[in-house]
């Protein structure tokens, strides 16, 4: 939902939180749907992806811009990797806002969209946990490179970034290691939640 809703706007100029708002919507109308239709077992499974989910992206995004933050102080460029945050603040609450409630809510999104992707990851790939480490990694690290050619694809035009490489540089090397960090993190997440290891404890 968050991902839609920010590439429709940045495509279609459609006002983010009126995109928000219509997509969550949709979002969570699918989710009951789910729900109201599946069996226990079912309801179960996504519990725990989303759960293993939210927990893997929160560490995931505090990796991420770990690695942007050590990398933008070894580049000797003004760019500012976090200049983004402030933009989506802006977007959702308007330029007149203080500037903390305008910071507070840029990285409320941010987030968000982090731990969004990351209970994607764990929907889509994560099996239960029932996937080899080496494949996880490279599953992981793949699902970080196709959100990074989707933040390639457009950021640069959006945000009017003048320093393209550094931004290349740094986006890819904080996608691999938010990839990399899920592809670790989901499938031990998914095992210890797994019915067999809570009948086990």
């Amino acid at each position: 939902a968050n991902g839609a809703a920010l590439v429709l706007h940045i495509l279609g100029g459609i006002a983010l939180p009126v995109l928000l708002a219509v997509m969550w919507t949709v979002a969570v109308a699918t989710a009951v749907a789910f729900a109201a239709t599946g069996d226990a077992g079912g309801r179960a499974a996504i519990r725990r992806n989303v759960v293993v989910g939210l927990v893997a992206g929160i560490v995931a995004v505090v990796i991420y811009d770990a690695t942007k933050a050590a990398l933008a102080q070894l580049d000797p460029s003004p760019y500012n990797p976090f200049e983004v945050t402030r933009i989506f603040g802006t977007l959702l609450v308007g330029a007149s806002a203080p500037a903390a409630v305008i910071a507070v809510v840029g990285w409320g999104f941010h987030l968000m969209n982090g731990c969004t992707f990351a209970i994607a990851f764990t929907c889509l790939f994560g099996r239960n946990g029932d996937i080899s480490k080496r494949r996880a990694v490279i599953t992981g690290i793949i699902w970080g490179m196709f959100l990074e050619t989707f933040q390639l694809l457009l950021y640069p035009g959006w945000l009017g970034v003048r320093f393209v490489d550094e931004f290349r540089r740094i986006s890819f090397s904080a996608h691999v290691a938010f990839g990399l960090a899920l592809g670790l993190l989901v499938p031990y997440g998914l095992r210890r939640l797994s019915p067999s290891a809570v009948d086990a404890e």
